[in-house]
């Protein structure tokens, strides 16, 4: 006997085009599990969720590790391509990409899709880090003089 067809009910995206929408929403997980060539590695992770034009239900991005180092894909696949002027490491809040208007480029492996890549519909978000405030150094300081006051 042969196992019954397997049906599959989501809603799969254009693959190889552009597919505009929107940043709908981030999701974080701190605690997150990943496997790697069989080794388990719990850090914190994140995942964008999109509303796209002429879709009904929302497409979700693959688990990215929470970090902007040079080499995740969080920072070269997404902040580099839609935040001006980042940097690795950098002190970029992730919820300022709610809501902005995308054009994705969709891939497909086996029967799952996801971003191969991403672009700022209209203009990319401008990232200014601000200096840190400089720190003066304090340096002794005298105490005031004391008053000299006269019993009358």
């Amino acid at each position: 006997m042969k196992p019954p067809k397997r049906e599959f009910n989501y809603e799969k995206v254009k693959v190889g085009d552009f597919v505009t929408g929107k940043i709908a929403s981030i999701e974080y997980d701190m605690e997150h599990e990943f496997v790697y060539q069989g080794q388990k590695k719990e850090t914190p992770a994140v995942r964008f969720i999109f509303d796209l034009d002429g879709y009904k239900f929302k497409h979700y991005s693959r688990w990215l590790s929470f970090n902007y180092g040079e080499k995740a894909n969080l920072y070269n696949k997404y902040l580099v391509k839609l935040v001006d002027n980042v940097k690795p490491d950098c002190d970029f809040d992730l919820d300022r990409l709610r809501g902005m208007a995308v054009k994705t480029i969709w891939a497909e492996k086996n029967d799952f899709q996801n971003i191969e890549n991403i672009f700022p519909l209209n203009e990319k978000l401008v990232f200014t880090s601000e200096p840190a405030a400089e720190h003066e150094e304090i340096t002794d300081i005298e105490p005031e003089e004391e008053q000299e006051t006269q019993a009358v």
